[in-house]
């Protein structure tokens, strides 16, 4: 009896201390993303920075892993598609140059480690060591999965918000006398960032006997940001039409702005109540938990503070 009720009490600390995880990191990013709006409305679009170099410290050897497997890796997806991964790695912006081989073989390699772990951690008997055998080396073998579509938003998200100030610049620049070409691939190198990126990109492959139409839709292919798609179709219109681009794109970066701002206005809003329900759903009944084990724990090792020793004796 003694073991049922140690056992039990040790696996209600784990489930709190997991809500309280989830909620925290919860509670986090949604903070993070409410400052990260408020910092956006009425304000300049800033340049993401390069990656840290600790991060590309941390990843080298995954990534090596990941180049080393690739090739075996991409013959066994299990549960993958290779069109919905290559738009993924397209959107993200192929990070650490991941291509679509290395990408599988980040996902075996994550998975077999966590399988090591997981057995070393079976052998030498700690808690919920068949549970950490079991379920880490699935939940990391579809890590990548979850990593490459929050870097695929991000980017995204960061592109959206690049493009007013792009328009606003490219229009003094076409109203001065420049080419549209020649403004658009001036701007991206000045300004880098995933949106200059892609507009580099997309003159490389127009210099390079590409036609403009397809030029623009393997654009459209790379990316889903919404503001991008408006961009491109102003582009084909002012094409063919002949219409002057310089004061379209004004209009549409004054556009952009205010639709940023109220967009982010309303995210910020709906973020507070999101707060609320996770602080009561997940961390009140984690409290409440975490005092029911330490109280099944008292009753066990201090059955005399309780008077229950004639019970368990």
């Amino acid at each position: 009896m003694n073991d049922v009720i140690v056992s039990f009490a040790f696996l209600l600390i784990a489930g709190v201390l997991l809500f309280l995880f989830i909620g925290f990191i919860y509670i986090w990013m949604a903070v993070a993303k409410k400052q990260q709006f408020y910092s956006y409305v009425g304000t300049k679009a800033k340049k993401k920075k390069q990656k840290k170099p600790w991060k590309e410290t941390m990843m080298a050897p995954v990534v090596k892993g990941a180049v080393y497997l690739g090739p075996t890796a991409v013959k066994y997806p299990l549960f993958g598609k290779h069109e919905q991964y290559e738009r993924l790695l397209s959107k993200a912006g192929s990070p650490f140059q991941l291509r679509l081989q290395d990408f599988y073989g980040m996902r075996y390699i994550l998975g077999i480690s966590a399988y090591v772990f997981g057995w070393v951690y079976f052998v030498l008997g700690f808690p919920f060591a068949l549970y950490v055998l079991i379920l880490l080396p699935v939940a990391m073998f579809f890590a990548p999965d979850i990593w490459l579509r929050m870097k695929a938003k991000e980017r995204q998200e960061t592109i959206s918000l690049e493009i007013p100030d792009f328009l606003d610049v490219v229009s003094v620049s076409l109203q001065a006398g420049a080419s549209l070409d020649g403004a658009m691939q001036q701007v991206a190198r000045q300004m880098g960032g995933p949106l200059g990126e892609e507009i580099e990109r997309l003159g490389r492959e127009i210099n390079l006997g590409v036609p403009r139409v397809r030029a623009y839709e393997n654009l459209l292919y790379r990316n889903d940001a919404q503001e991008l798609e408006m961009l491109i179709q102003s582009l084909i219109q002012g094409g063919e039409l002949g219409v002057p681009v310089s004061r379209t794109f004004r209009v549409q970066a004054d556009d952009l702005r205010s639709t940023r701002g109220f967009r982010a206005k309303e995210k910020a809003a709906k973020a507070s109540p999101k707060v609320t329900v996770i602080t009561t759903l997940t961390i009140v009944p984690s409290v409440f938990i975490l005092v029911l084990g330490l109280l099944l724990l008292n009753f066990l090792y201090n059955p005399e503070a309780f008077g229950l020793d004639i019970f368990l004796n």
